[in-house]
Protein backbone atom coordinates (compact mmCIF):
# COMPACT_ATOMS: atom_id res chain seq x y z
CA UNK A 1 0.00 0.00 0.00
CA UNK A 2 2.82 2.13 0.96
CA UNK A 3 3.75 2.04 -2.81
CA UNK A 4 0.89 3.38 -4.15
CA UNK A 5 0.35 6.09 -1.74
CA UNK A 6 2.97 8.63 -0.93
CA UNK A 7 2.90 8.71 3.04
CA UNK A 8 6.24 11.01 2.90
CA UNK A 9 3.71 13.55 1.18
CA UNK A 10 1.16 12.20 4.37
CA UNK A 11 3.89 13.23 6.73
CA UNK A 12 4.58 16.77 5.11
CA UNK A 13 0.50 17.88 5.02
CA UNK A 14 0.16 16.69 8.49
CA UNK A 15 3.00 18.61 9.56
CA UNK A 16 1.65 21.98 7.59
CA UNK A 17 -1.99 21.65 8.88
CA UNK A 18 -0.31 21.94 12.42
CA UNK A 19 2.27 24.59 11.92
CA UNK A 20 -0.55 26.87 10.83
CA UNK A 21 -2.51 26.31 13.98
CA UNK A 22 0.96 27.07 15.92
CA UNK A 23 0.50 31.22 15.92
CA UNK A 24 4.10 31.93 17.32
CA UNK A 25 6.53 30.28 18.58
CA UNK A 26 7.80 27.03 17.92
CA UNK A 27 7.35 23.65 19.13
CA UNK A 28 9.13 20.47 20.28
CA UNK A 29 7.61 16.87 19.79
CA UNK A 30 9.26 14.10 21.51
CA UNK A 31 7.43 10.79 22.07
CA UNK A 32 7.39 10.65 25.62
CA UNK A 33 6.27 7.19 27.21
CA UNK A 34 3.09 7.34 28.83
CA UNK A 35 3.12 4.88 31.75
CA UNK A 36 1.68 2.93 33.53
CA UNK A 37 -0.79 2.21 30.06
CA UNK A 38 1.50 0.84 27.49
CA UNK A 39 -1.53 0.94 25.35
CA UNK A 40 -1.49 4.71 25.39
CA UNK A 41 2.24 5.25 24.42
CA UNK A 42 2.59 8.60 22.69
CA UNK A 43 2.21 8.15 18.84
CA UNK A 44 2.27 11.82 17.95
CA UNK A 45 5.93 12.24 16.51
CA UNK A 46 4.71 9.29 14.41
CA UNK A 47 2.01 11.07 13.24
CA UNK A 48 3.86 13.90 12.22
CA UNK A 49 6.98 11.51 10.82
CA UNK A 50 6.70 8.21 10.63
CA UNK A 51 9.52 7.45 13.06
CA UNK A 52 8.90 5.32 16.53
CA UNK A 53 11.61 6.16 18.26
CA UNK A 54 11.30 7.64 21.76
CA UNK A 55 14.90 8.83 20.86
CA UNK A 56 13.75 11.79 18.34
CA UNK A 57 13.02 14.86 18.51
CA UNK A 58 10.69 17.40 15.50
CA UNK A 59 11.31 21.01 15.94
CA UNK A 60 8.47 22.86 14.33
CA UNK A 61 9.44 26.81 13.69
CA UNK A 62 6.71 28.67 11.53
CA UNK A 63 8.78 31.38 11.64
CA UNK A 64 11.75 29.62 10.71
CA UNK A 65 15.24 28.78 12.35
CA UNK A 66 18.68 29.36 10.58
CA UNK A 67 21.01 26.74 10.95
CA UNK A 68 24.07 25.77 9.11
CA UNK A 69 25.94 29.49 9.59
CA UNK A 70 29.54 28.20 8.59
CA UNK A 71 28.83 25.73 5.49
CA UNK A 72 29.37 29.23 3.15
CA UNK A 73 32.82 30.28 4.36
CA UNK A 74 33.61 32.65 1.97
CA UNK A 75 31.98 35.91 0.09
CA UNK A 76 28.77 37.60 0.85
CA UNK A 77 26.79 34.99 2.08
CA UNK A 78 29.10 33.89 4.81
CA UNK A 79 27.16 32.91 8.03
CA UNK A 80 23.85 33.78 7.09
CA UNK A 81 23.20 30.17 6.94
CA UNK A 82 19.78 28.51 5.78
CA UNK A 83 16.30 29.18 7.13
CA UNK A 84 14.19 26.05 7.35
CA UNK A 85 10.92 25.18 9.20
CA UNK A 86 11.14 21.54 10.18
CA UNK A 87 14.23 19.78 11.96
CA UNK A 88 14.38 16.22 13.11
CA UNK A 89 16.92 15.30 15.60
CA UNK A 90 17.66 11.56 16.36
CA UNK A 91 19.64 9.20 18.15
CA UNK A 92 23.70 8.40 17.55
CA UNK A 93 24.29 4.95 18.29
CA UNK A 94 27.48 4.65 19.60
CA UNK A 95 30.23 1.88 18.84
CA UNK A 96 29.14 -0.54 21.06
CA UNK A 97 25.16 -0.04 20.28
CA UNK A 98 26.08 -0.40 16.58
CA UNK A 99 28.37 -3.68 17.61
CA UNK A 100 25.20 -5.33 19.38
CA UNK A 101 22.31 -3.61 17.43
CA UNK A 102 23.38 -2.64 13.80
CA UNK A 103 24.30 0.66 12.73
CA UNK A 104 20.68 1.74 12.59
CA UNK A 105 19.11 4.46 9.95
CA UNK A 106 21.15 7.01 8.45
CA UNK A 107 20.69 10.47 8.59
CA UNK A 108 19.22 9.95 4.78
CA UNK A 109 17.02 7.08 5.86
CA UNK A 110 15.29 9.17 8.20
CA UNK A 111 14.95 12.26 5.79
CA UNK A 112 13.48 10.15 3.05
CA UNK A 113 10.99 8.38 5.25
CA UNK A 114 10.09 11.88 6.96
CA UNK A 115 10.11 14.07 4.18
CA UNK A 116 11.87 16.59 6.80
CA UNK A 117 14.66 18.73 5.04
CA UNK A 118 17.11 19.11 7.87
CA UNK A 119 17.93 15.96 10.18
CA UNK A 120 20.44 16.31 12.79
CA UNK A 121 22.24 14.52 15.50
CA UNK A 122 20.51 14.72 18.91
CA UNK A 123 23.84 15.92 20.62
CA UNK A 124 23.32 19.12 18.30
CA UNK A 125 19.40 19.76 19.88
CA UNK A 126 20.71 22.06 22.03
CA UNK A 127 22.78 24.50 20.68
CA UNK A 128 20.63 25.02 18.14
CA UNK A 129 17.34 25.22 19.92
CA UNK A 130 19.20 27.33 22.44
CA UNK A 131 20.37 29.81 20.02
CA UNK A 132 16.26 29.76 18.53
CA UNK A 133 14.59 30.44 22.21
CA UNK A 134 16.35 33.50 22.26
CA UNK A 135 14.19 35.17 19.77
CA UNK A 136 10.90 33.03 20.91
CA UNK A 137 8.26 33.86 23.42
CA UNK A 138 6.19 30.90 23.47
CA UNK A 139 7.62 27.17 23.52
CA UNK A 140 5.05 24.62 22.55
CA UNK A 141 5.84 20.92 23.85
CA UNK A 142 3.77 17.38 23.73
CA UNK A 143 2.20 16.07 27.24
CA UNK A 144 -0.21 13.41 25.97
CA UNK A 145 -1.14 12.78 29.17
CA UNK A 146 -1.93 14.13 32.27
CA UNK A 147 1.77 13.78 34.23
CA UNK A 148 0.28 12.86 37.55
CA UNK A 149 0.48 15.17 40.47
CA UNK A 150 2.33 13.98 43.73
CA UNK A 151 4.40 11.45 41.36
CA UNK A 152 8.21 11.12 39.99
CA UNK A 153 8.76 14.01 37.57
CA UNK A 154 8.44 12.14 34.15
CA UNK A 155 12.36 12.87 32.17
CA UNK A 156 10.36 14.65 29.75
CA UNK A 157 8.65 17.48 32.39
CA UNK A 158 12.31 17.64 33.91
CA UNK A 159 13.72 18.44 30.43
CA UNK A 160 11.15 20.83 30.07
CA UNK A 161 12.07 22.50 33.28
CA UNK A 162 15.66 22.52 32.63
CA UNK A 163 14.38 24.57 29.41
CA UNK A 164 12.37 27.19 31.44
CA UNK A 165 14.67 27.61 34.26
CA UNK A 166 17.25 29.43 31.43
CA UNK A 167 14.74 30.73 28.84
CA UNK A 168 12.55 32.00 32.23
CA UNK A 169 10.78 34.43 29.28
CA UNK A 170 9.06 31.91 27.50
CA UNK A 171 5.59 30.69 27.66
CA UNK A 172 4.86 27.05 27.49
CA UNK A 173 1.85 25.35 25.71
CA UNK A 174 0.91 21.88 24.83
CA UNK A 175 0.41 21.25 21.35
CA UNK A 176 -0.76 17.21 22.32
CA UNK A 177 -4.02 18.32 21.79
CA UNK A 178 -3.95 20.01 18.77
CA UNK A 179 -2.11 16.74 17.36
CA UNK A 180 -4.57 14.59 18.47
CA UNK A 181 -7.65 16.62 17.11
CA UNK A 182 -5.95 16.33 13.95
CA UNK A 183 -5.77 12.52 14.53
CA UNK A 184 -9.54 12.21 15.34
CA UNK A 185 -10.51 12.16 12.20
CA UNK A 186 -8.56 9.32 9.63
CA UNK A 187 -7.17 10.20 5.98
CA UNK A 188 -8.06 7.59 2.90
CA UNK A 189 -4.58 6.00 4.13
CA UNK A 190 -5.28 5.51 7.60
CA UNK A 191 -8.93 4.40 7.06
CA UNK A 192 -7.43 1.70 4.54
CA UNK A 193 -4.77 0.19 6.50
CA UNK A 194 -7.71 0.02 9.50
CA UNK A 195 -9.36 -1.86 6.96
CA UNK A 196 -6.44 -4.68 6.56
CA UNK A 197 -5.94 -4.82 9.97
CA UNK A 198 -9.34 -5.64 10.70
CA UNK A 199 -9.29 -7.90 7.96
CA UNK A 200 -6.25 -9.56 9.06
CA UNK A 201 -7.84 -9.86 12.50
CA UNK A 202 -11.34 -11.47 11.72
CA UNK A 203 -9.09 -13.89 9.27
CA UNK A 204 -6.79 -15.09 12.63
CA UNK A 205 -10.19 -15.00 14.66
CA UNK A 206 -12.25 -17.67 12.90
CA UNK A 207 -8.91 -20.29 13.09
CA UNK A 208 -8.74 -19.93 16.99
CA UNK A 209 -12.63 -20.62 17.02
CA UNK A 210 -12.11 -23.37 15.31
CA UNK A 211 -9.39 -24.61 17.36
CA UNK A 212 -10.01 -24.05 20.85
CA UNK A 213 -12.13 -26.87 22.07
CA UNK A 214 -13.27 -28.36 25.90
CA UNK A 215 -10.03 -30.12 26.95
CA UNK A 216 -7.85 -27.63 25.36
CA UNK A 217 -5.92 -25.01 27.15
CA UNK A 218 -5.96 -21.20 27.03
CA UNK A 219 -2.66 -20.76 25.34
CA UNK A 220 -3.36 -22.70 22.53
CA UNK A 221 -5.68 -19.60 21.46
CA UNK A 222 -2.65 -17.50 22.05
CA UNK A 223 -0.04 -19.36 20.29
CA UNK A 224 -2.22 -19.54 16.84
CA UNK A 225 -2.65 -15.80 17.35
CA UNK A 226 1.06 -15.09 17.51
CA UNK A 227 1.64 -17.87 14.91
CA UNK A 228 -0.61 -16.53 12.59
CA UNK A 229 0.80 -12.54 13.12
CA UNK A 230 4.14 -14.02 12.55
CA UNK A 231 3.53 -15.43 8.93
CA UNK A 232 1.51 -12.75 7.44
CA UNK A 233 3.63 -9.77 5.68
CA UNK A 234 6.01 -7.51 7.08
CA UNK A 235 2.93 -4.86 7.55
CA UNK A 236 1.17 -6.93 10.00
CA UNK A 237 2.18 -7.16 14.19
CA UNK A 238 0.69 -7.79 17.38
CA UNK A 239 -1.59 -5.04 19.04
CA UNK A 240 -1.34 -5.94 22.50
CA UNK A 241 2.76 -6.50 23.00
CA UNK A 242 3.32 -4.01 25.40
CA UNK A 243 1.45 -5.65 28.07
CA UNK A 244 3.10 -8.94 28.50
CA UNK A 245 0.99 -10.82 25.93
CA UNK A 246 -0.70 -10.57 22.91
CA UNK A 247 -3.56 -11.82 23.06
CA UNK A 248 -6.75 -12.28 25.91
CA UNK A 249 -7.80 -16.00 25.89
CA UNK A 250 -10.42 -15.94 29.04
CA UNK A 251 -12.35 -19.02 29.32
CA UNK A 252 -15.76 -19.55 31.52
CA UNK A 253 -15.40 -17.26 34.95
CA UNK A 254 -11.98 -15.67 33.39
CA UNK A 255 -13.90 -13.37 30.87
CA UNK A 256 -15.28 -11.57 33.82
CA UNK A 257 -12.23 -9.95 34.04
CA UNK A 258 -11.48 -7.36 32.39
CA UNK A 259 -7.59 -7.45 31.51
CA UNK A 260 -6.96 -11.11 32.07
CA UNK A 261 -3.86 -12.02 30.46
CA UNK A 262 -2.71 -15.54 31.82
CA UNK A 263 -3.86 -17.44 28.96
CA UNK A 264 -3.09 -20.84 31.18
CA UNK A 265 -6.11 -22.57 31.95
CA UNK A 266 -7.74 -25.46 30.58
CA UNK A 267 -10.76 -24.66 28.75
CA UNK A 268 -14.25 -27.14 30.26
CA UNK A 269 -17.22 -28.43 28.85
CA UNK A 270 -19.83 -25.68 29.12
CA UNK A 271 -17.38 -22.70 28.84
CA UNK A 272 -17.56 -19.80 26.98
CA UNK A 273 -14.19 -18.30 25.56
CA UNK A 274 -13.72 -14.49 25.20
CA UNK A 275 -11.11 -13.99 23.12
CA UNK A 276 -10.00 -9.69 22.89
CA UNK A 277 -6.88 -8.82 20.82
CA UNK A 278 -5.24 -5.36 18.30
CA UNK A 279 -3.77 -6.55 14.87
CA UNK A 280 -1.39 -3.74 13.27
CA UNK A 281 -1.06 -2.73 10.01
CA UNK A 282 1.36 -0.47 8.80
CA UNK A 283 1.34 0.98 12.46
CA UNK A 284 -2.15 1.06 12.66
CA UNK A 285 -4.44 -1.17 15.25
CA UNK A 286 -7.54 -2.86 14.86
CA UNK A 287 -9.60 -4.40 18.34
CA UNK A 288 -12.08 -7.04 18.06
CA UNK A 289 -13.30 -9.08 20.60
CA UNK A 290 -15.93 -12.25 20.34
CA UNK A 291 -17.39 -14.50 22.36
CA UNK A 292 -17.93 -18.24 21.84
CA UNK A 293 -18.89 -21.49 23.01
CA UNK A 294 -15.93 -24.27 23.24
CA UNK A 295 -17.70 -27.15 22.62
CA UNK A 296 -20.15 -25.32 19.31
CA UNK A 297 -23.27 -24.74 21.15
CA UNK A 298 -24.41 -21.93 23.20
CA UNK A 299 -26.25 -23.17 27.12
CA UNK A 300 -29.99 -21.20 26.72
CA UNK A 301 -28.63 -19.43 29.48
CA UNK A 302 -25.52 -18.50 27.46
CA UNK A 303 -27.50 -17.82 24.14
CA UNK A 304 -29.77 -15.44 26.14
CA UNK A 305 -27.36 -13.03 27.64
CA UNK A 306 -25.09 -13.22 24.15
CA UNK A 307 -28.22 -11.91 21.97
CA UNK A 308 -28.99 -9.13 24.46
CA UNK A 309 -25.32 -7.88 24.14
CA UNK A 310 -25.30 -8.60 20.31
CA UNK A 311 -28.79 -6.55 20.26
CA UNK A 312 -26.72 -3.44 22.74
CA UNK A 313 -24.38 -2.95 20.02
CA UNK A 314 -26.43 -2.66 17.26
CA UNK A 315 -28.43 -0.33 18.74
CA UNK A 316 -25.34 1.93 19.62
CA UNK A 317 -24.15 1.54 15.95
CA UNK A 318 -27.10 2.66 14.79
CA UNK A 319 -26.60 5.81 17.05
CA UNK A 320 -23.05 6.46 15.24
CA UNK A 321 -23.81 8.78 12.67
CA UNK A 322 -22.22 12.52 11.80
CA UNK A 323 -23.65 14.79 14.47
CA UNK A 324 -24.05 12.27 17.08
CA UNK A 325 -22.14 12.56 20.05
CA UNK A 326 -19.67 9.46 20.84
CA UNK A 327 -21.36 9.17 24.26
CA UNK A 328 -24.59 8.39 22.34
CA UNK A 329 -23.49 4.94 21.43
CA UNK A 330 -22.37 4.00 25.20
CA UNK A 331 -25.91 5.27 26.19
CA UNK A 332 -27.72 3.44 23.89
CA UNK A 333 -25.86 -0.06 25.09
CA UNK A 334 -27.06 0.75 28.86
CA UNK A 335 -30.39 1.62 27.53
CA UNK A 336 -30.53 -2.09 26.21
CA UNK A 337 -28.96 -4.08 29.23
CA UNK A 338 -31.86 -1.61 31.38
CA UNK A 339 -34.32 -3.02 29.25
CA UNK A 340 -33.53 -6.42 30.35
CA UNK A 341 -33.06 -6.14 33.81
CA UNK A 342 -28.99 -6.09 33.88
CA UNK A 343 -27.43 -2.42 33.36
CA UNK A 344 -25.66 -3.68 37.12
CA UNK A 345 -23.72 -6.24 35.12
CA UNK A 346 -22.42 -3.99 31.96
CA UNK A 347 -18.93 -2.66 32.97
CA UNK A 348 -17.11 0.19 31.82
CA UNK A 349 -17.10 2.32 28.75
CA UNK A 350 -18.73 0.99 25.47
CA UNK A 351 -16.09 2.13 22.76
CA UNK A 352 -13.05 4.48 22.05
CA UNK A 353 -11.16 5.38 18.96
CA UNK A 354 -8.78 3.26 17.27
CA UNK A 355 -5.55 4.09 15.18
CA UNK A 356 -1.81 4.43 15.85
CA UNK A 357 -2.87 3.61 19.16
CA UNK A 358 -5.15 0.73 20.00
CA UNK A 359 -6.95 2.90 22.29
CA UNK A 360 -6.28 6.31 20.37
CA UNK A 361 -5.88 9.42 21.30
CA UNK A 362 -8.26 10.98 23.70
CA UNK A 363 -9.17 7.02 24.01
CA UNK A 364 -12.58 8.03 26.05
CA UNK A 365 -15.85 7.95 25.38
CA UNK A 366 -17.16 11.67 25.74
CA UNK A 367 -19.10 14.32 24.11
CA UNK A 368 -17.16 14.79 21.33
CA UNK A 369 -19.55 14.90 18.15
CA UNK A 370 -18.78 12.03 15.14
CA UNK A 371 -17.79 13.13 11.53
CA UNK A 372 -17.05 11.46 8.28
CA UNK A 373 -13.57 9.20 8.84
CA UNK A 374 -13.77 8.96 12.51
CA UNK A 375 -13.07 5.68 13.52
CA UNK A 376 -14.46 3.76 16.53
CA UNK A 377 -14.79 -0.08 18.16
CA UNK A 378 -17.85 -0.38 19.72
CA UNK A 379 -17.36 -3.39 22.79
CA UNK A 380 -20.44 -3.63 25.37
CA UNK A 381 -20.04 -6.42 28.09
CA UNK A 382 -21.61 -8.31 30.70
CA UNK A 383 -19.75 -9.52 33.40
CA UNK A 384 -21.74 -12.00 35.59
CA UNK A 385 -19.57 -13.26 38.63
CA UNK A 386 -22.02 -15.16 40.57
CA UNK A 387 -22.78 -17.43 36.92
CA UNK A 388 -18.87 -17.35 35.55
CA UNK A 389 -19.87 -16.33 32.69
CA UNK A 390 -18.29 -13.00 30.72
CA UNK A 391 -19.80 -11.81 27.41
CA UNK A 392 -18.39 -8.89 25.57
CA UNK A 393 -18.97 -8.48 21.64
CA UNK A 394 -16.09 -5.53 20.06
CA UNK A 395 -16.19 -4.50 16.75
CA UNK A 396 -14.95 -1.69 14.40
CA UNK A 397 -16.79 1.06 12.66
CA UNK A 398 -16.48 3.78 10.37
CA UNK A 399 -18.18 6.83 10.66
CA UNK A 400 -19.25 7.98 6.79
CA UNK A 401 -21.41 10.38 5.30
CA UNK A 402 -24.04 7.93 5.03
CA UNK A 403 -23.64 6.21 8.71
CA UNK A 404 -21.79 3.84 10.33
CA UNK A 405 -19.86 1.64 8.30
CA UNK A 406 -18.96 -1.96 9.96
CA UNK A 407 -15.32 -2.83 9.11
CA UNK A 408 -14.36 -6.48 8.53
CA UNK A 409 -15.01 -8.76 11.58
CA UNK A 410 -15.36 -12.13 13.78
CA UNK A 411 -18.36 -13.52 13.13
CA UNK A 412 -21.41 -12.67 15.74
CA UNK A 413 -24.32 -13.98 14.98
CA UNK A 414 -25.54 -16.85 17.08
CA UNK A 415 -25.77 -18.94 14.01
CA UNK A 416 -22.45 -17.94 12.63
CA UNK A 417 -20.19 -18.57 15.45
CA UNK A 418 -22.13 -22.25 16.34
CA UNK A 419 -21.27 -23.01 12.61
CA UNK A 420 -17.76 -22.27 12.66
CA UNK A 421 -17.26 -23.48 16.36
CA UNK A 422 -18.52 -27.15 15.21
CA UNK A 423 -16.05 -26.80 12.04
Amino acid sequence: MEGEVNVVALYAGRRQRLAEQIDEGIALISSPGVAPDPLLFDRNLHYLTGLESRKAILVLAPRGIVVDRWETQHGPEVGRGRRVNELLFVEERTEAEKTLDGEGPSYADVQAKSGVAKVYPLSQLNDILGRALMQEEVLWLNTPSNPGLGKPVPTEVAFVHDIHDRYYWLRLKNIAPKIHALRWVKDEYEIECLRQAFANHAEIYKKIMRALKPGENESLGQAIFDYEVRIRPKEVSAGLDLYGSSIIVAAGKNATIGHYMDNNQEIKDGDLVLIDAGVVYNGYSSDITTTFPANGRFTPRQRELYAIVLEAQKRAIEKMRPGAREFDAHKAVYDCFDKHGLAQYGYGTCGHPVGLNIHDANGVIDSRLLEPGVVLVIEPWLSIPEEGIGIRIESGVLITDNGPELLPDAPKEIEEIEDICQR
